[in-house]
């Protein structure tokens, strides 16, 4: 929603102010603005209090009562909200109770008991009370209109409340506590950025204003997570003792699975404001994590007491399943959520979300249809809806242990190569990790990023990610979601097959630096180039003085800056392990955790050896795979200016243990046309980091300066080498199967046209010349596979296309598809000779 009215919903209906006030039976047709203020008005002893609990001061909040020559009325109203915030709602409904009879009824005595008896579970009966409120008032100011705002929105009509704070949001600048509740509306229907306007406006009016500072840091939370903690940080500074401020504090330490750490937080919150349902559900979170469901039935048999009908505690342990990647569990869970009120959306569109992430896409539907037709602001769950819409259409094939789910337009294709893939991949694990994992396993490519990222995480744009494994259900990129060469989706797919093991082996208990560790060491183990293509950062890194510890390993899979190279140090991890105890400590650590086991006694049980022991065998190991490389990569001294070619030179002869010396020299050779001298420092380059790839390295260079030169042969051998490393460069890839074929160099030609094929399936071209050079080589089926791949793309030459297949289908014996095929060439061109000769040949007649 905006400010002037809610944003145009999904669905398509736009809520206008206008509807808002019909609904609404003329309530704010009856109180045309605020009533003006004097600057001498006394401030209300109700509104001072809630201004002195705004900053977190209790204290100051009861002396103004104590001081306070206000009626005994008045001054309860204000006791009773000192209460409310400290958590004593008991004694708060006691002193509100009498003010709420009769005509002379008190309106700020109306809406806390409205609330205090929606947050017990007695809705109508809180709801009555809050209807008054909303039907009697007239000529009011702006504590009248934010009473009424406040009675709309806690019984639902979010519409009302926002018409409300349109009229006063705009006058009411200075009142901090407008702006920011206004905030929370926002933020209640999913309009992030809405909310953080709000509450900078509150900011502006009061710099230390504690809602609307945490306001800011839950809406910031994504989009601005620096300035998120900042806020966070200054109402820790500005307000110790407000348990608004310690629960924000303690929900972050659990998102961080700093569990002890958030367990002593929230004996604070609870000494500030004990028996609140946030602090239990954080509570119970953080009882689950480090054990199991029943830790949490204490808690939540306590929320019942509290209020039976709210969700909050089932929820949050529900959510704490899920962030943990334990799905069943979040299933279970938030099915309960969803019995304890099955009239809120938040519970339904938890367990949709959920159940798509245990392959249960049909009940899922069910789950988010529901959420959505009660709130139908929230973006995630239409956009789940939406994929799902998608997802209908995609074509599925079942082999085995898995089920298999293409875009239409990518089916044919990738059919002939994912799945005989991840088949491979399934056998493979299975044996080595001696387990079989709960099937069926669902894999899902998608053709377009966005998909892909609202499957996984249900709002496009998640830059970097290429897939995704709940743990039986895989959801990842297709080649044609982004641009050809970007990346392996073969290696992608591989990655995600390891998860499915790593993950229900340890029964989601595995740390995700290690899961992701041993997910790319897989990838590695599969082919030497895949996943480790950060070797010349990783080893540049170690020449600055990087050092290793698991600590920080681990929290660089929290920051967006570090997790690339977080996932490849993580694989080096994995490989050190697997040297130091096989495949059979790399499955004991695993079970451990599986069994409960914490990270200091998994290891010591797999390996014999301590966190620490491990770390220094770690850095041992380091130094002696990448030494050379590490000091090779150290930055030269003296520093020579860029343009400076006879500093460059000096430099470079003095130091010819120095990659970055003879890089930087032989650009600028090249920029001053010596093109000896360039080749030379290349080639000393090229000794030194054997790994370095892209279109600027040295061995593309050479690769580039010798084709020039008419030496194609050592253009070939650099542009190999090149693609030993760099297994996503396409362009290289290319470059050689065009050297290779110019050079009747059939392996080059064979190994080069392969890595197009991999990289780029929907390259008819390469699939046809591939299929020709496997024919050529009696490999009827490989042939079969690239030809029947490169019709499916359209080729521009059907009728040669449906030869080249009938061709393969004759060689492998299958004389009836044979003939198929070539009638179909014919049809195209009667006259194409070869589909001639193809039909003879299929039919048993001499071919001319």
């Amino acid at each position: 929603m905006t400010r002037r009215t809610f944003r145009q919903t999904w669905a398509g209906a736009a809520l206008t102010g206008v509807c808002v006030l019909l609904a609404a039976a003329g309530v704010l047709a009856q109180a045309q603005s605020p009533a003006p203020q004097t600057a001498a008005a006394p401030v209300p002893l109700a509104r001072a209090v809630r201004f002195a609990l705004g900053h977190g001061n209790a204290d100051e909040a009861r002396r103004l009562v104590q001081q306070s020559r206000e009626t005994a009325n008045k001054k309860a109203v204000a006791t009773a909200l000192i209460a409310i915030y400290e958590g004593k709602d008991d004694d708060a409904r006691r002193a509100l109770t009498p003010l709420t009879v009769g005509e002379t009824s008190d309106d700020d005595a109306l809406v806390e008991l409205g609330l205090i008896e929606i947050r017990h579970g007695r809705k109508d009966e809180g709801e009555a009370l809050l209807q008054r409120v909303i039907s009697s008032q007239s000529d009011l100011d702006t504590d009248g209109f934010l009473r009424l705002a406040r009675a709309a929105d806690a019984t639902g009509d979010v519409n009302l409340a926002n018409s409300v704070f349109q009229r006063i949001g705009s006058s009411e600048t200075d009142r901090p506590d407008v702006q920011a509740q206004w905030g929370d509306l926002f933020l209640k229907t999913h309009a992030n950025a809405e909310a953080a306007r709000s509450y900078q406006d509150a900011l502006r009016a009061d710099e230390n204003w504690i809602p609307a500072l945490l306001g800011n840091a839950r809406a910031l939370a994504d989009d601005d997570p620096d300035e998120s903690g900042k806020a966070l940080t200054k109402t820790q500074q500005l307000a110790p003792k407000s348990p608004d401020v310690w629960l924000l504090v303690a929900e972050r330490q659990i998102a961080a699975q700093d569990f002890a750490t958030a367990k002593a937080t929230l004996d604070k919150v609870a000494s500030f404001r004990a028996g609140w349902l946030e602090e239990l559900a954080l509570r119970a979170a953080a009882l689950y994590a480090v054990g199991t469901a029943k830790d949490a039935d204490p808690i939540l048999a306590q929320a019942a007491a509290i209020n039976p009908r709210s969700p909050v505690v089932a929820r949050a342990v529900a959510a704490q399943a899920a962030q943990l990647y334990r799905f069943d569990d979040a299933v279970t869970l938030a099915r309960g959520a969803v019995k304890i009120d099955p009239d809120e959306a938040g519970p339904h569109a938890d367990l949709g979300s959920y159940l798509l992430r245990t392959g249960d896409e049909a009940e899922a539907r069910t789950e988010l249809e529901a959420a959505f037709k009660t709130d139908p602001y929230d973006t995630i769950t239409f956009n789940l809806l939406q994929m799902l819409d998608t997802l209908e259409k995609f074509t599925v094939v079942k082999d085995g242990d898995f089920v298999f789910k293409f875009a239409p337009e990518s089916a044919a294709v990738l059919t002939q190569y994912a799945v005989p893939l991840a088949k491979q991949a399934y056998a493979e694990y299975s044996e080595r990790y001696g387990f079989k994992p709960r099937g069926p396993i669902y894999i899902e490519i998608f053709d377009n990023h966005d998909q892909f990222a609202v499957r996984t995480i249900g709002l496009p744009g998640i830059a970097g990610a290429l897939g995704a494994c709940f743990g039986r259900v895989v959801a990842m990129d297709s080649p044609k979601a982004r641009p050809p060469g970007d990346f392996s989706w073969q290696a992608t797919l591989w990655h995600e097959i390891a998860h499915v093991f790593t993950l229900q082996l340890s029964d989601y208990k595995v740390p995700r630096w290690l899961t992701e560790g041993l997910s790319q060491y897989e990838e590695h183990r599969r082919s030497a180039p895949w996943g480790r293509e950060l070797t010349m950062q990783y080893s540049r890194e170690l020449a600055l003085g990087s050092q290793f510890t698991f600590k920080r390993l681990s929290e660089s899979f929290k920051l967006s800056s570090r997790i690339a190279m977080a996932y490849f140090e993580a694989s080096l991890v994995a490989e050190q392990l697997e040297s130091m105890g096989g495949v059979t400590a790399l499955r004991t650590l695993l079970t451990s955790y599986a069994a409960g086991a914490n990270d200091t006694e998994a290891f010591t049980k797999a390996f014999g050896k301590t966190v620490p022991e491990i770390e220094a065998g770690f850095r041992a190991f380091v130094d002696q795979r990448f030494g050379s490389l590490r000091d090779a990569l150290k930055d030269p001294a003296p520093k020579v200016a860029d343009d400076d070619v006879a500093g460059l030179k000096a430099r470079a002869e003095a130091q010819q243990g120095s990659y970055i010396a003879q890089t930087t020299y032989a650009a600028a050779a090249l920029q001053a046309r010596q093109a000896d001298e360039a080749k030379r420092a290349l080639e000393r380059a090229a000794q030194l980091a054997p790994a370095a790839g892209g279109e600027d390295g040295p061995f593309a260079l050479l690769a580039e300066m010798a084709a020039e030169a008419g030496d194609k042969t050592t253009a070939r051998k650099h542009l190999r080498h090149l693609l030993d490393y760099d297994h996503d460069n396409l362009s290289a890839a290319r470059t050689l199967a065009t050297l290779a074929a110019d050079g009747g160099a059939t392996a080059e030609l064979d190994f080069a046209l392969t890595r197009i094929a991999d990289l780029d399936p929907f390259d008819a071209d390469a699939h046809t010349q591939l299929g020709r050079r496997e024919l050529a080589q009696n490999r009827t089926e490989r042939a079969i596979i690239e030809f029947a791949s490169a019709l499916a793309l359209g080729p521009a030459n059907l009728a040669e296309a449906h030869t080249d297949l009938g061709e393969a289908y004759l060689k492998a014996g299958r004389k009836d598809d044979a003939k198929k095929e070539a009638f179909i060439a014919l049809e195209q061109a009667p006259t194409f000779a070869r589909a001639q000769d193809l039909l003879l040949a299929a039919i048993g007649k001499a071919v001319r």
